[in-house]
């Protein structure tokens, strides 16, 4: 680069140096107090990079930082499908759990130089189970030993809250927006139709959701096209904690199939958002001098 670049880049770096803020939390009147990043002494700016640490990294399973939480949905999605491989094997193959155990534990015994206590955590059962559908394939050997015996645990469901569900959105099937509102229909489905008696018209699908689940009246309720659909959303709603086997085919597919990996671009979007944060107070830091990133000598 140029001397006359070079200069430029050290204005450009100067300039968005004076622009980073921190927001602390909101006060009483709503209002969220700012201060500029670089008007901070050294001890604020290693309090905000450590703050900025723990909502990364974070292991309290009450407060999990962002990408603990992805490491933890991730164990969720191999779970879930762990579970309904045992399934699939049983109906498609007639394949019992049972069985499946028996032949993977001979499996490992053949094998104990690769399939170790540590590495069946990972190893693929596709590498085990030939011509299985490709969402089983990654499915950790060990899980899958666990989904035979009811293992597999409960699963925590405390970060799947109403808010996400709801932002999620909502877009119809064709059958639930046709089918009468107190009729099942194909595998106990619902419908969401309607009539008003005093127009004739269908009545609001939404305000029949928000009566039907018996949900805040003030909550906004939105038709996207990437929402769920109404029986998804049911579902999803109606989830409680619970051992995976006891999850619905239904349930486990959605979660490992779309909720889940929505989630996980919900928290891969505020780690980066933390991570920019981070970036910025190094760079404030750097311009004084500073190494927030070490801790003091007392």
């Amino acid at each position: 680069m140029t001397i006359l670049g070079d200069k430029l880049q050290e204005a450009l770096s100067a300039n968005s140096v004076n622009t980073y803020v921190w927001k602390g939390p909101k006060g009483l009147n709503g209002v969220q107090e700012e201060i500029k990043l670089k008007d901070c002494s050294y001890e604020q700016l290693q309090k905000f990079y450590k703050h900025c640490m723990q909502m990364l990294h974070n292991t309290d399973n009450k407060n999990p930082g962002r990408v603990t939480l992805i490491s933890i949905v991730q164990d969720q999605i191999q779970r879930c499908r762990a579970e309904l491989l045992i399934r699939y094997l049983r109906k498609e193959r007639e394949y019992t759990p049972q069985r499946c155990l028996e032949d993977l534990r001979c499996v490992r015994a053949k094998n104990k130089d690769v399939l170790t206590d540590e590495s069946i955590k990972k190893y693929p059962i596709g590498n085990v189970f030939k011509g299985l559908p490709l969402e089983f394939n990654e499915v950790p050997f060990e899980l899958v030993m666990d989904a035979c015996l009811d293992t597999l645990g409960v699963i925590d469901i405390s970060h799947l809250t109403l808010n996400f569900i709801v932002k999620m959105g909502l877009y119809f099937t064709q059958q639930e927006m046709q089918q009468p509102v107190n009729k099942l229909y194909a595998d106990n489905k619902h419908g969401l139709y309607e009539k008003d008696p005093e127009t004739g018209k269908a009545k609001n699908r939404l305000e029949v959701i928000k009566r039907e689940l018996k949900l805040n009246p003030a909550i906004n309720l939105r038709i996207c096209n990437t929402g769920l659909n109404y029986n998804e959303f049911r579902s999803m709603y109606y989830l409680k904690r619970d051992k995976y086997s006891n999850l619905t085919t239904d349930q486990l597919k959605l979660l490992s199939n779309k909720v889940l990996y929505r989630f996980q671009d919900q928290c891969q979007m505020q780690a980066a958002q933390w991570e920019t944060k981070i970036a910025e107070i190094i760079e404030v830091a750097s311009s004084k001098g500073w190494d927030v990133t070490r801790e003091i000598n007392a």
